[in-house]
Formats: structure tokens, C-alpha cells, sequence
């Protein structure tokens, strides 16, 4: 993938998108990121009459598109849960928390999810015909942080030393880093960023969700309780059933799924995720089902999988970086 901004006005940016098979897309985004505009000169202009491959790489490079005037221009054009910025801050939250604050915020979760192997009663109630083992579990995350604190947040976040510390500590290579190795590996003063030791960045969690695919492959979700909040949720964690043995190894699952999320946000894409982040393992399951679908991905959700690219290739030198 390679852009450049060809035209800005007070209400959307026109970028020019080289995509992977080294097609042109030209693609307007507005300020919010909706797509006011895009031709191209390499596929059908109407979608049924496109390869499903075509179709894909028509919409990694309306992803990217939304990417790069986020990164370059400084709009919000990404919404908060393909925002690998965003979902990385989540991820940072969560690491800290105590297993009375996990138990606190994902209790459910964790009592259901040992209940499908023990003998536990679960408080959740699952639709009719869904297998405990099939589903996916949901659960949006609200940090409560202010726009100075997320932006002193994602400044630290991006900081190649302070990935690589996560990447290690959810790989199980390094110690869980506490917040002063995270500051000083970013070098900043620890008194400037908010306390993030006892979980009271996270503002509130929703209810679990239960989804998942019936036989024609459709998605559907029973809901659960949303929190009494005027916005979108920062990140949705999912997971699939697994038996976690105490509540930190929920916890590290939920990092973990977060990380992975965070890889599934570049790659769907088209481009390389960072370093720190290309580890395996399910992110979000509808990239997940992406990569079993189109044989121009590979199976980055099976931890055990023989990864042959990260597209290096196709990645532009400055695609983490506004400056």
C-alpha cells in the first residue's frame, strides 16, 4: 500500500491509494471518515460483478485510506474499535489490573468461561442452540480518560520500546512490566501520566455479548447490558471459550486478544503491523474469518501457525508516523 493526500477542504481529504495488486484508487473521507467518494482503475465499479479478492482489496484500501488521513491529517476517521491506536491504549489499561478490579469489571466473563469445563454455574444464559464451545465472547471496555490523558497515552503507546515491552510480557517472555518501567522505557516522567495501577482508567464495562455463525454463515449477537453512556466503547474484547485457570490469566487473555487486535487492525489493511505486535492468536473474529476466507492472508489467529509474510513489502516507511 502507498498514499499521499492529494486535496484537502474544511470537510474531507481526497487521498490517492496505490493498493497491493498495484491498483490507483482515488478516495475521499471526510472529517469523520465516511467515504464521500472512490474510483479506481483496476477492478469492476460494481461490487457483485468483482472477484471476492477484489472485493477485499477495494476495502483494504478504503481502510487505509481512513488511516491515513488519521495518521497524516489528524482526523478522528477511524472508529474507536479499528483504531489500532485506541484498542493498543485499552490493552495498556488492562494490563495492571489487580484480579479484584479484573473480578470486578469481567466476573461474568470469567465465571461462565470456567464453567463450560467445571462443574460452575454460569451467570450467563446462552441462545438456544449455540454451543458454550462456538461462541464468541464480548465485552466492551469504556476507559475513562480525558482527551489531554488519551493523547499523553497514545504518545507513550507508540513508543517502539514500550510495544516491545507488551509484545514480551503477553508472549510470556518478560515480566508484566509495571507503569514506571512503561514510562521509562517510553522516558517520560511517571507524575505526568494518569495512575493506571488500580484500573481507574477504565471507566465502565458492558454486559457480555454472545455471537456467533449460523450454518449459512450469518453473524448474530445477543447483547448484553450496555453501560449508561453517550459514546462509543473504546474496545471490544473477544474471546473464544478457554478455561482460565485464575483471574490473571483472564486477564493476560484479554491483553493478549487486545494485541492481536491491534496486529488484525494493519493487516487487514494491507500492510505490516508493527514489530511489537505480530504475535498469533485470535484478534477479532471477523478478521479471524477473513484470513481462513481469502488465500492472500494467513492464519495469524492459530497461535501455532507457520507465518510466511507480514507484508514488509507492501508497507510504506513512515505508515506508524505523522511525522
Amino acid at each position: 500500500m502507498q498514499a499521499e493526500c492529494i486535496e484537502e477542504t474544511d470537510s474531507w481529504t481526497g487521498v490517492r491509494v496505490t493498493d497491493n495488486n498495484n491498483v490507483q484508487h482515488k478516495i475521499a473521507v471526510d472529517t469523520k471518515g465516511e467515504i464521500k467518494g472512490h474510483s479506481q482503475d483496476g477492478y469492476p465499479d460494481d461490487p457483485a460483478e468483482r472477484t471476492e479478492a477484489a472485493n477485499e482489496h477495494v476495502n483494504q484500501a478504503r481502510r487505509f485510506a481512513k488511516y491515513w488521513v488519521y495518521r497524516n491529517c489528524g482526523y478522528d476517521t477511524l472508529e474507536p474499535m479499528r483504531n489500532p491506536d485506541r484498542i493498543a491504549q485499552a490493552a495498556a489499561v488492562l494490563r495492571p489490573l489487580t484480579p479484584e478490579t479484573t473480578d470486578a469489571f469481567f466476573g461474568d466473563l470469567y465465571r461462565h468461561l470456567r464453567s463450560i469445563d467445571r462443574d460452575e454455574r454460569s451467570p450467563l444464559e446462552l441462545p438456544a442452540g449455540v454451543a458454550a464451545t462456538e461462541a464468541v465472547y464480548q465485552q466492551d471496555v469504556y476507559l475513562g480518560v480525558d482527551e489531554e490523558a488519551a493523547t499523553a497515552y497514545a504518545d507513550v503507546l507508540a513508543d517502539p520500546a514500550v510495544l516491545e515491552l507488551l509484545e514480551a510480557s503477553v508472549a510470556g517472555t518478560a515480566p508484566e512490566p509495571d507503569a514506571q518501567t512503561v514510562a521509562d522505557a517510553a522516558g517520560v516522567d511517571l507524575e505526568t501520566l494518569p495512575n493506571v495501577r488500580d484500573g481507574s482508567l477504565v471507566e465502565a464495562v458492558s454486559g457480555v455479548h454472545i455471537h456467533w455463525d449460523d450454518a449459512h454463515g450469518q453473524y448474530h449477537t445477543q447483547w448484553g447490558d450496555h453501560p449508561a453512556l453517550e459514546r462509543s466503547p473504546d474496545a471490544r474484547i473477544e474471546l473464544f471459550a478457554f478455561d482460565p485457570e485464575d483471574l490473571d490469566a483472564l486477564r493476560e487473555q484479554l491483553v493478549r486478544n487486545l494485541v492481536c487486535q491491534v496486529r488484525d487492525c494493519y493487516l487487514t489493511m494491507g500492510i505490516a503491523p508493527p514489530t511489537a505486535v505480530r504475535i498469533l492468536g485470535h484478534g477479532r473474529h471477523d478478521a479471524s474469518t477473513w484470513y481462513t476466507h481469502y488465500d492472500f492472508y494467513e492464519e495469524y489467529y492459530d497461535p501455532d501457525a507457520d507465518i510466511d509474510t507480514w507484508y514488509e513489502e507492501f508497507t510504506p516507511s513512515d505508515a506508524y508516523s505523522s511525522d
